[in-house]
């Protein structure tokens, strides 16, 4: 709750040296003899009454204050609330590199030397029966034959 607008003018308006004449009359008890002889000064009485009202007024605010409010900061934190509704998983993420290609393998070996001597042919690992592909070697009955 905030503070209402002040509703009072500002007593006077003495700065420095003067207003340093007005502390030596109030260290010198002046109001103190007002209060003694209220018959003698009774308007005078009155307001030293209403300013002794006022003082017990703004001891019991500063009391409020610092006993009950703390250092006037921030109010009392209030109960946690419930948590909220949790959002939609995110989408996946790119993904990684492939890594670089490997090496390329080392050429094969040459194979053995051939012959146009079909006399010579070892037949004996050849297929026995007649590829479906064309132009394949294949064994029969100890004959070679291209498909």
């Amino acid at each position: 709750m905030a503070l209402a607008d002040k509703k009072f003018d500002d007593v006077h308006d003495k700065t420095g040296s003067d207003k340093d004449k007005l502390k030596d009359e109030f260290d010198a008890g002046y109001l103190s003899k007002i209060a003694d002889i209220p018959d003698k000064e009774p308007a005078l009485a009155a307001l030293v009454y209403q300013i002794g009202l006022m003082q017990e007024e703004f001891n019991e605010i500063r009391r409020h204050l610092v006993n009950d409010v703390g250092d006037g900061a921030k109010g009392d934190t209030g109960a946690t609330g419930p948590k909220g509704a949790t959002g939609s998983a995110g989408a996946k993420g790119d993904k990684g590199d492939t890594g670089a290609t490997g090496a390329a393998g080392a050429d094969g070996a040459d194979g053995a030397a051939g012959t146009t001597d079909a006399s010579k042919l070892d037949a004996s690992t050849l297929p026995t029966s007649k590829p479906k592909t064309k132009n394949k070697l294949w064994n029969n009955r100890g004959v070679v034959n291209v498909s």
